[in-house]
């Protein structure tokens, strides 16, 4: 009898209080129905549906209760941000310590058996922009990028450096060498046509680049041995649209290729390797008697570099604006080693060092009317007593996309029209 009486009930509210309708509904007279109501009412049977209106209004309700729980995870959300360190990211995530490691010990003190030893090289890879599509259409055919390029162009890299220190070198006896990953490795989301236009987004070329990256610092060490790798962060692999100064480093894909590259060699036990993957912008370490700081140059507090005279106005400004800050903090540094502006510079008269790009020249350099330049990479050799005495670009390209238009050497009467 209490099934009956709850369905005339359940129909009334189903048909907003329609009896008629709610009568029809279940087949019975109106009379009937009217006595089941009744006696439900009697019997303090209430409804177990809920009527159109009343459902809307409770759909609207739990819209604004889950609004509500949205925003609070949101406040939540980001008090555990603030108070969650890169530090503790370090530590809980890939099992490291919290404080980067030490410079090792060799590259602070020359062997005894060091007359004829050059130095310590050093490799600085930045700017690959990995995921990013240049269009050979878009920049009148100077050059072409995406992710397959990429590939290619890194074993080029692995390849001619291999090459150029082993095999033309006059002593290629080294103690160990250091790795300057200085940014912008991924492409990145940060600009809306980069998010049209990329293959993959940031995520994606992480986790594609790390295990190249991975192998590249591994034929390395496999050839020279000792590995200090120092890593800083670009502008590219930041996850903000916008950038960010509060806990910019874990929030930073550049950041999280490094602490992922030392976890792989903590996990294979290869202590080969060293890494210096700081919290802030800079990284500063000491080869020898020579005391540099890696930062991707992006944040070198000046801006400018459109007019007649480039980059180099501001680049010089930043350089020296970097050095006094660390100068006033007493430590001076000798060298400011940066990439991001994708011309390959050496300031001696100032004492910086400027990475070309892996990607190449792309459709903004144009924009700008910057000359096209090939893309390569910085190397060097820090001498213990002389400082940096070997300076050379690697280039990346194939043979057949440099256009060769004399013999190689050329003279006056050659050269006339």
């Amino acid at each position: 009898m209490a099934d009956i009486l709850q369905e005339a009930v359940d129909a009334v509210a189903r048909n907003k209080g329609n009896k008629a309708q709610a009568a029809e509904e279940i087949g019975v007279a109106r009379s009937t129905l009217y006595g089941r109501l009744g006696r439900a009412e009697r019997l303090g049977i209430i409804p177990k549906v809920l009527s159109v209106d009343t459902e809307v209004e409770m759909y609207a309700m739990e819209m604004e209760y889950k609004d509500r729980i949205r925003s609070l995870q949101k406040q939540l959300d980001s008090s555990t941000r603030e108070n969650l360190t890169a530090d503790k990211v370090r530590s809980y995530f890939f099992d490291l310590s919290e404080q980067p490691s030490s410079p090792p010990n060799w590259t602070l003190k020359p062997p005894k058996a060091s007359g004829n030893m050059p130095g310590v090289p050093t490799f600085q890879l930045s700017d690959w922009h990995f995921g990013e599509v240049v269009d050979p259409t878009m920049v009148n055919g100077v050059n072409e990028f995406n992710m397959e390029i990429a590939k290619e162009r890194i074993q080029i890299l692995v390849r001619n450096v291999i090459d150029l220190y082993t095999n033309h070198m006059a002593y290629p006896h080294y103690p160990g060498v250091v790795v300057v990953l200085g940014g912008d490795m991924i492409a990145g989301d940060i600009h809306e046509d980069l998010t049209e236009t990329n293959d993959g987004r940031a995520m994606k070329q992480v986790f594609e680049l790390a295990p190249i990256l991975d192998w590249a610092l591994s034929q390395f060490a496999d050839t020279f041995g000792q590995i200090f790798v120092v890593n800083t962060y670009g502008n590219h692999g930041r996850g903000t649209q916008k950038p960010r100064q509060k806990a910019a480093a874990y929030s930073n894909f550049d950041w999280l290729l490094g602490t992922m590259l030392e976890s792989y060699t903590k996990i294979r036990n290869d202590d080969r390797f060293s890494f210096l993957v700081p919290n802030a912008p800079d990284a500063l370490y000491r080869i020898y008697n020579t005391t540099y700081l890696a930062t991707h140059g992006d944040r070198l507090g000046v801006a400018g570099g459109n007019g007649m005279i480039g980059l180099l106005g501001p680049i010089v400004r930043g350089v020296y604006k970097v050095k006094s800050y660390y100068a006033s903090l007493g430590t001076p540094v000798d060298w400011v080693v940066m990439g991001h502006w994708h011309q390959r510079m050496k300031l001696d008269s100032v004492g910086g060092i400027v990475n070309g790009a892996l990607k190449g020249y792309d459709e903004f350099a144009q924009s700008l009317r910057f000359d096209p330049t090939l893309p390569s990479q910085n190397s060097w050799i820090t001498h213990p007593e002389y400082g940096i005495t070997f300076n050379v670009p690697i280039w990346v390209t194939h043979k057949a996309e440099l256009k060769i238009k004399s013999p190689w050497v050329s003279w006056a009467d050659s050269l006339r029209v």
